[in-house]
Order: C-alpha cells, then sequence, then structure tokens
C-alpha cells in the first residue's frame, strides 16, 4: 500500500495573496485553511474583534501585526478582511469561540486591500493613492489634496470617511 492511498492533502501554498480575497472563493479558501491555535483563538476572539468593532463605543487601539517571512501573516489579514466583508464566510473558520466572536465584525466592513512593495514614495502617498483607486471602485469619488496644502491629514481622512458614511452607512471602513 502507499502513502497516497491512505493519506489525501491539498498542498499548501508558499505565499498567499491578500489581493486574492477581493474574489468570494479565495476569500472562502482563505478562511476555510486557516488553522486557529488556542492562543490565535484568544487573540482573535478577545483582541482583535473586539478593536475593529465600530458600533459600539470603545477604547479601541490600532492592530500591528509583526512576524517572520512564511508565519502567516497574509494568511492571517486575508481571514480577517474576508470575515470582515462576508458574514455568511465566519461558517467555514474551524474554531467554534472564533465562529462566535467573529459576528461582532462579520460583514460590516468594505475592506481595502493593500500590499507595498519597494519603494520610495513616501507612506501618506502610497496609503491616499490606495484609497483613492478603491473608493473609485466602490462609487465614492475622493481627491486628497497634496501633502503641501494640508495641515492637518485628520481633517481631509474625516471628510473621505463622511462621503464613505453617506454612501454606506451601516459600514466600517
Amino acid at each position: 500500500m502507499r502513502y497516497s492511498e491512505l493519506i489525501q492533502f491539498e498542498p499548501l501554498e508558499s505565499v498567499m495573496q491578500l489581493k486574492d480575497t477581493k474574489k468570494k472563493e479565495r476569500a472562502r479558501d482563505f478562511v476555510s485553511t486557516y488553522v486557529i491555535s488556542k492562543p490565535m483563538s484568544d487573540n482573535l476572539s478577545k483582541v482583535v474583534f473586539t478593536n475593529l468593532r465600530f458600533d459600539t463605543p470603545g477604547d479601541n487601539k490600532g492592530l500591528f501585526i509583526v512576524g517572520n517571512y512564511g508565519t502567516g501573516k497574509s494568511h492571517l489579514m486575508g481571514v480577517l478582511a474576508s470575515i470582515a466583508e462576508n458574514a455568511e464566510l465566519t461558517e467555514t473558520l474551524t474554531d467554534e469561540s472564533v465562529k462566535e466572536s467573529a459576528t461582532q465584525i462579520a460583514g460590516k466592513f468594505k475592506v481595502i486591500r493593500s500590499e507595498i512593495g519597494a519603494t520610495e514614495m513616501p507612506l501618506r502617498d502610497i496609503v491616499l493613492s490606495e484609497l483613492k483607486t478603491e473608493l473609485s471602485e466602490i462609487g465614492i469619488e475622493f481627491d486628497f489634496p497634496s501633502i503641501d496644502k494640508v495641515t492637518n491629514n485628520k481633517e481631509t481622512l474625516n471628510e473621505m470617511m463622511s462621503l464613505f458614511c453617506e454612501k454606506y452607512p451601516d459600514k466600517g471602513l
């Protein structure tokens, strides 16, 4: 008897592409294949989903994901993006407590997926360029002023979010 007759598996992708999760089938793959350890389950349920909520007032914090190459950062971000945009994908999560707590954010966002490659462009220009392009794709036209015309980026982002909220009043970005 051969091992291939006893064991069947899907080969792992060596590099996950975050932008692939725009396609619903790929988003489903990201969520259903994500292996959730107990510490990750606790982090997702108690830290990540809680801080991504916008429907209840709280002292939400930014999240910073750090890890060596190949440790699953893109896979994790793909899972979060997919669930945030598609509530039905929570059913494909492999951990029951995460499945339950994911309802806090499931389907409540329009997600902008972006990856930054090797560039000398300032971070502000990269982020705002990606925002402008992605917002345009969901029907929101907004021009960010150049840095020499801005005294406060927060005001500009608030203006952009006001337009977003007019079009998508029940969604986060």
